[in-house]
């Protein structure tokens, strides 16, 4: 039986700098090796629905429970202890720190987390480079600003992974990409996912991009939305 990575019931949010803007779920969940594309316009509540996962917002009412853990619960301290031992995360701007070397800039994903600097090192660092076609020699002491946006992209996946967390958070990680480059770096993203069996959700107004993913859902099917 597969393991209940994440699982949601119930789960109402309202947000606060917005009246008009609420959201409702009454029901999700992710299973370990789980690959979820969720698709939908710009503005559909995708990134609202990330940030809830990963306890950056938090709802009004309902449950979020993270690998057993209800973070509704929990203090905003143990949130990013959860976050941080459980959680990569793919920002669609990268958040690369442009004078760090690719390999610190990598190491950061673990650098928050005990879990993760305890399985974290320089062999880890080249296998993912590998896997993600970075070459090793020659772009581990580069500084991130000096490389190309396809290059910063495998980076910032790769600090994701460092550590290997159970859950994969991917938001619009492709919006800046020609279809062809879309679709090398989803077979690169899925190619370093394959060993760890780790759980993958991202969301994207692209759903052409759905080819590779178990299951394929628009935001509207998980959430209702109401920005009147």
């Amino acid at each position: 039986m597969s393991k209940t990575l994440i699982s949601i019931n119930g789960l109402e949010y309202s947000a606060p700098e917005n009246i008009n803007f609420s959201l409702k779920i009454k029901k999700f969940s992710m299973n370990k090796s789980d690959s979820i594309l969720i698709h939908g316009e710009s503005g559909a509540g995708k990134s609202t629905f990330l940030n809830l996962l990963s306890g950056t917002l938090n709802p009004k009412i309902g449950n979020i429970n993270i690998l057993g853990t209800d973070i509704t619960k929990i203090s905003s301290s143990q949130k990013d202890i959860m976050r941080g031992d459980h959680f990569g995360i793919v920002f669609q701007t990268f958040n690369l720190l442009p004078y760090l070397s690719v390999k610190n800039n990598i190491l950061l994903g673990a650098a928050y987390s005990r879990k993760k600097e305890l399985k974290s090192d320089k062999e880890e660092v080249k296998v993912l480079m590998d896997k993600l076609a970075l070459n090793y020699d020659e772009l581990i002491d580069r500084k991130a600003y000096e490389l190309s946006i396809g290059q910063q992209q495998r980076v910032a996946v790769a600090r994701a992974l460092i550590g290997k967390p159970e859950i994969i958070l991917a938001d619009e990680p492709t919006s800046a990409l020609d279809s062809n480059n879309q679709k090398e770096f989803i077979n690169l993203l899925f190619k370093s996912l394959d060993d760890n069996e780790q759980g993958l959700i991202m969301v994207s107004h692209d759903h052409k991009i759905s080819n590779n993913f178990k299951i394929v859902k628009n935001i509207n099917e998980i959430c209702e939305i109401n920005n009147d």
